[in-house]
């Protein structure tokens, strides 16, 4: 049998209700797919059962090389996996294994046991016997637990990727809020422009910076402060008066003050581009700046995500996708590189 059609016939059984208690997950579902995964099963230096620890014993420890664990299962009854994760990170702690999974035979979970931060964040993956797809189950598995890809290293080399890219997402998404307060606390230009012109496109009247912004703050607040189905009922009315909204956007316009006069559009990615046409463009690409990561001048639109931000000037492409403050700031690097007598406001 493959290993899916192990996992489709422990599936039928966990359905069935066969397994009645810990005893029958052991024998019955761990140390048969342990089997399938081409574990020596009968080999106690290789797959230890209730191998002793200080203050206890784990259910399983899967050694290599011999009686040297490298992985630590904690096997519960059938819907008794809650609340287990302590025991078994004690355990795996005092060991310094790597690999450490609790089971109740349904579900299985896999933790990147030497990471950091508690059991929570080094969980890497949960498989459900019963619900997820049999194939990737099999995959993710033999990912972890093939005796091969543990004797090699590849098992420990793939749960701490997968931890490390976990952990990524997780940081992503607790500070997804923190970029966003950031872009309305600068009054992006970028984000302004495409919330004024989905609003033009959807009623035919852009409305003014002000409030746009207005708006996004105001959001922001509500998203803080409301519960989500007020949230979500309450609809947010622009107030006609020329003073909503008049907030950092409004006082904050990009303006250079150069020999001959000042530059300041409505826009400040426009006076941006402006100073530079002023300035010459091929002088201000001689000093190979960069914005976002991007080349500031460059003679060709390759079409990545950040270069849809660019202004086409003359044969060359400026970049102009940031906030008014960092095309302030690199106005400012330009005239400090280049040795010109201009004022930068703000």
């Amino acid at each position: 049998m493959t290993l899916k059609e192990h996992i489709d016939d422990i599936r039928n059984n966990l359905e069935q209700g066969l397994f009645t208690n810990e005893a029958a997950v052991s024998d019955s579902i761990v140390r048969r797919l342990l089997d399938a995964l081409d574990w020596p099963i009968y080999n106690p230096q290789l797959v230890f059962p209730q191998y002793p620890v200080e203050g206890g014993k784990v259910d399983f420890a899967l050694c290599y090389p011999l009686l040297e664990p490298c992985v630590f299962i904690e096997v519960k009854k059938v819907g008794n996996i809650e609340g287990a994760e302590e025991q078994l990170f004690r355990y795996a702690f005092r060991r310094g294994v790597p690999i450490a999974i609790l089971t109740d035979g349904q579900k299985w979970r896999f933790f990147y046991a030497i990471g950091q931060g508690d059991y929570r964040e080094r969980m890497v993956h949960e498989i459900d016997l019963t619900g997820g797809d049999s194939e990737e189950n099999a995959k993710r598995l033999n990912r972890y637990l093939h005796y091969q890809s543990i004797r090699v290293g590849h098992a420990v080399s793939a749960i701490e990727e997968d931890y490390r890219n976990v952990s990524r997402q997780r940081q992503v998404a607790t500070r997804l809020p923190e970029a966003w307060d950031k872009l309305v606390e600068d009054a992006d230009e970028f984000l302004l422009d495409v919330v004024a012109e989905k609003m033009e496109s959807l009623c035919g009247y852009r409305p003014t910076d002000e409030q746009v912004l207005g708006f996004l703050k105001d959001l922001g607040r509500k998203t803080k402060s409301e519960p989500t189905e007020t949230r979500i009922r309450q609809k947010h009315v622009f107030s006609p008066s020329p003073q909503q909204g008049m907030t950092k956007s409004s006082q904050a316009r990009l303006r250079v003050i150069m020999s001959d006069g000042p530059i300041a559009c409505r826009k400040a990615t426009d006076t941006f581009c402006k100073v530079i046409e002023k300035i010459g463009i091929e002088t201000v690409k001689s000093l190979d700046l960069m914005l976002c990561s991007i080349p500031l001048i460059a003679s060709d639109w390759k079409g990545t995500y950040q270069q849809k931000h660019l202004s086409k000037c003359g044969n060359y492409f400026i970049t102009t996708h940031g906030s008014i403050a960092t095309l302030a700031s690199k106005l400012k690097e330009i005239a400090d590189g280049l040795r010109i007598d201009m004022k930068v406001e703000p």
